[in-house]
């Protein structure tokens, strides 16, 4: 009998580790997935390369991803002014600074747009950070607009995404 109680004790021990290293090498797995996910979405800056929606662009630490752009009504004036939606994320170990009249923003003419004199965002972003924000320019010409943000600590690094107006 003392043998059937250790044999069993030993079957179930051992069925327990068997399953304790499945289930690790499982979670493991989706992280690792999850992980190479995320680098597929994530894109390093290339001046010669133009993005488009929901493109995660690496900027130097900075990443940017345009979620939305859209014609809105001021003053009466339909389509009057372009709204353009964005999320950004702070990797890095220092705060990164960004502001949406820094970006270059031309319609399908290649006209530069003004910066429509509103609530564009403008913050520091800490370290390990995402957020969320907009910012307003003057339409004049037509879509789809090119959006070029430039790195204001290093000028040579840029990137252009090309965005048509949503509904």
């Amino acid at each position: 009998m003392k043998k059937v109680v250790t044999l069993i004790c030993t079957v179930m021990l051992a069925s327990i580790t068997l399953l304790e290293c499945s289930s690790s090498d499982d979670t493991k797995k989706k992280e690792d997935n999850k992980q190479e996910t995320t680098k597929k979405n994530e894109l390093k800056a290339d001046s010669k390369a133009t993005y488009g929606f929901h493109d995660v662009v690496d900027v130097d630490g900075l990443r940017i991803a345009f979620t939305k752009a859209q014609l809105l009504e001021t003053e009466g004036k339909k389509d009057s002014v372009l709204k353009l939606s964005f999320e950004l994320s702070n990797p890095t170990a220092d705060k990164e600074g960004f502001t949406a009249i820094n970006l270059e923003v031309k319609n399908k003419e290649g006209e530069l747009l003004d910066v429509y004199p509103g609530e564009n965002y403008g913050k520091e972003i800490e370290t390990g950070t995402t957020d969320k924000g907009a910012g307003y320019f003057m339409v004049k010409g037509s879509a789809p607009f090119s959006v070029t943000y430039i790195d204001p600590d290093h000028k040579e690094v840029t990137a252009t995404w090309n965005l048509a107006i949503q509904k």
